[in-house]
Parts: C-alpha cells; structure tokens; sequence
C-alpha cells in the first residue's frame, strides 16, 4: 500500500515538473515572438552590418525592425544613421522627423535638429547655402524654438543667402519658372508666426528678412503689391525700417502712374505728345528736384530711367531711396522713358528733355533705336536772330537715333513743332 502511494506521488511529481518545463518553454516562445524581441533581433543584425559597412543590406533589416514595431526609436536613430553613411542626407531627415511625429521621443527631435543644423552650418561655411537652409532652419524652429542655435543660424543665413554684401535678387523675377519669391514669402509667413509667439527672440530676426540687408534690394514690381504687404505687417509687430522700404514703394507708384499716359503715347508713335509732356509744370518739378538734388525717395543721375519691370532700393546717406532698373540681364525691357536730371542751360534757360528707348530682345540688340525729345533755345545753335536783336526763342528738338554695330545713325529734325520754328531738316 505504502509503495503504490510512493508510486503516485512521483506521477504527480513528474506531471507537474513537466508542466513546468512546458510551460516555461511556452513562455520562452512567447517572448521570443514579441514585437519588441524580433525588432531587437533585427536591430543587432543591423548594427553588425553596419560595423560590416554594408549599408544596403542594414537599411533592408532597418526597415523590417520598423515594419514590426514602428515605435522603436532606435530603429528611427539606425536607418538614419545608415542614410547618412549613404550620403542620403534628405532621407536620414525625414525618417528622424518621422520617428518624433509617430513616437514623440525627445531623444529622435534631438537628433533631428542636430543632423539639421549640421547640415546647414556645413553649407554656409562651403558658400553654398540658399533658400532650402533657410527653410531647414525654421524646420527645427516650428518643432522645438528653444533651439537658440537654429536662430543665429537664420541671422547668418539672412546676410549669407538674401545678400551677397553687394546685392539681393530674391524678389527679383529674372526667369520664368523661378519660385524664389514665392519661397520667400513662405519664410515670412513662417517668421510671422514665430515672432507672433516669441517677439523678442524672433522680431530681430523678421527685420533682417523683411528689410533685406544688403545695398541694393532688386524686386520686381510684378511682386510690389505681395511686398508691400509683408512691410506693413512687419511695422505692426515693430519693425521701424520698414517705412523706408515703404515710402519708396509710395514714390514709385505715383512715378509709374505719372509717366503711364507718356509710355502709352510713345507706344502708339505719337511722340508729338511729348512736347507739351515736358513742358508742363509736373514734369518741371520732377525735373528740378534732380537738379537740386531735393528729389525725395527716387534716385537718379544725368539721364534718369522710368520703366515697368523692376526697381532696386538703395541704401544711402539719406536713408532707403529708389531707382528703375534698365539693366536688360536682369529684368526684359518693355519700354524706357528717361528723364533729364542735371543743370544744363542755354543762355540761362533750363532744358526739359526726355528719351525713350522702346521694348527690345537684349539677345537682338542691334539695330537698336532711342528717340530724344529736347525743349531748348535755339540760339544756342545761332538759329534765331533779326537784323537788330538777338532773340531767345524756344523750340523743339525730335532726334531718332539708331544704333548699330558698326555705329550710331541720327534722324533729325530741328526745331520741330515749335511756336518759334524757324528751321527743319532738308
């Protein structure tokens, strides 16, 4: 009796170890087929083909670490460290991007800021940053702003990429196709936001992109509306120097529309319109306000340009003025009216002139035609006399010259329409 006892003990004894042994292998089973195991088992493999330098084959094992568990932060850190040793550094961004917008792990906005700035700082140094740094720059700003870094970097960029020290063609049109302004009215909206967030950090930086610091700005006047409206935001959130910028672009639309009626009329050949055009008291104060150098807002020289395409704002002793581009590799002309801006008088009379030059190809130049129109006296050139008293007499002077390679032909016709006339061209 006592052995069959001693007999079923050990059954149940061997059962239940046996049970154990089952069970223990089941639960080592289980946790060998977790997520998280077969993730890290993928992520060892890649770790050894990384040190092996096969980065085509890690990046596979990478990727299938994160189709099973897509929370793992380290496989984010490894696939991007593998696209950096591949030299695809756009890649190795957006999967650290990624990687913090699904698992919101500091550790991986870190990095990603991090491999961002490095990025950028690397292509300032070599000269070769532009526009896209800009945007990498304010990248890491939206997602984390404490990064002080990231904002001297948008001060360097501002000087570095906007202006070159000598000028900045950003909101220049100079092809078709070209999205650079577009692009950098998306800075600005993206600036707005954050100085909207944090004026004393970022309101410094607003005024470098709004107020580009360079000694001639060009910009289109196609763009001069979408311009004027990033000024005036910008003064609202403080930016003082924008009024400058602002009163110029004030001058320039009462210039353009004050010559727009001139440039019609040439247009059309009716170049007879031009004599009572320079004569009139308007076009005598535009004039005298050159000459006396009071002319506010608006630059000029001897023969100072109007055109339709572009202007370029200057930084002067007097504060942000204003010119007319006529520079064909930058803007197509379309038309030129050219005002005369200098003392120039005979016998005590001031002339009033103007030129046009009519739209041409730049890569047709030649033949190439102006036409002048000139209010002067004539007995500058001994035309007007009596047999007793020399006599003043004011008329009109109409030059049609063509420029060739070989030279310049005039047409021309004095005294031409004039109350005075006395002579025409045979």
């Amino acid at each position: 009796m006592k052995r069959k006892r001693r007999q079923r003990r050990r059954r149940i004894v061997t059962a239940a170890a046996a049970a154990v042994v089952v069970a223990a292998a089941g639960s080592t089973i289980l946790y060998w087929n977790l997520p998280g195991t077969r993730a890290d088992r993928k992520l060892n493999r890649a770790m050894d083909l990384m040190t092996e330098m096969d980065y085509v084959q890690a990046e596979e094992v990478y990727t299938q670490a994160l189709s099973i568990d897509e929370n793992s932060v380290r496989a984010y850190r490894g696939l991007a460290d593998d696209y950096l040793a591949q030299g695809r550094d756009k890649e190795a961004l957006d999967i650290l991007k990624k990687g913090y917008e699904v698992t919101g792990s500091e550790v991986l906005l870190q990095n990603y800021s991090a491999t961002v700035l490095n990025r950028v700082v690397e292509r300032v140094n070599e000269g070769s940053a532009d526009l896209s740094d800009i945007e990498s720059c304010l990248d890491v700003l939206e997602a984390d702003p404490s990064r002080k870094e990231a904002v001297s970097l948008l001060e360097t960029c501002a000087g570095r990429v906007l202006g070159d020290g000598e000028k900045s063609l950003v909101l220049l049109e100079r092809s078709e196709g070209d999205d650079s302004f577009d692009r950098y009215c998306g800075i600005l909206e993206r600036l707005f936001s954050l100085t909207e967030q944090d004026s004393g950090t970022f309101l410094p930086v607003l005024e470098q992109y709004a107020v580009i610091q360079a000694p001639a700005v060009y910009l289109s006047l196609s763009n001069a509306d979408e311009y004027r409206e990033i000024l005036n935001r910008a003064q609202q959130l403080g930016v003082e120097e924008a009024a400058g910028i602002l009163a110029c672009l004030d001058k320039q639309e009462e210039v353009s529309a004050y010559f727009a009626p001139m440039f019609e009329d040439f247009e059309a050949q009716n170049f007879e319109a031009a004599k009572d055009f320079i004569t009139n008291d308007a076009y005598a104060q535009i004039r005298d306000a050159f000459i006396s150098d009071t002319m506010e807002y608006w630059y000029g020289g001897t023969y100072i340009p109007v055109t339709k395409e572009a202007i370029v704002f200057l930084q002067t002793e007097k504060g942000w003025m204003f010119s007319f581009v006529e520079d064909d590799s930058l803007a197509a002309p379309t038309g030129t009216i050219r005002v005369l801006g200098q003392k120039m008088e005979d016998l005590g009379v001031q002339r009033s002139s103007i030129e046009y030059v009519p739209s041409y190809d730049p890569q047709q130049y030649y033949p190439h035609t102006e036409y002048e129109i000139v209010y002067w006296n004539t007995m500058v050139s001994g035309i007007a006399t009596d047999n007793t008293n020399v006599v003043s007499r004011m008329n009109y002077r109409f030059a049609e010259k063509i420029y060739t390679a070989q030279g310049m032909e005039a047409n021309m016709i004095y005294d031409w329409g004039g109350a005075n006339e006395t002579r025409k061209k045979e």
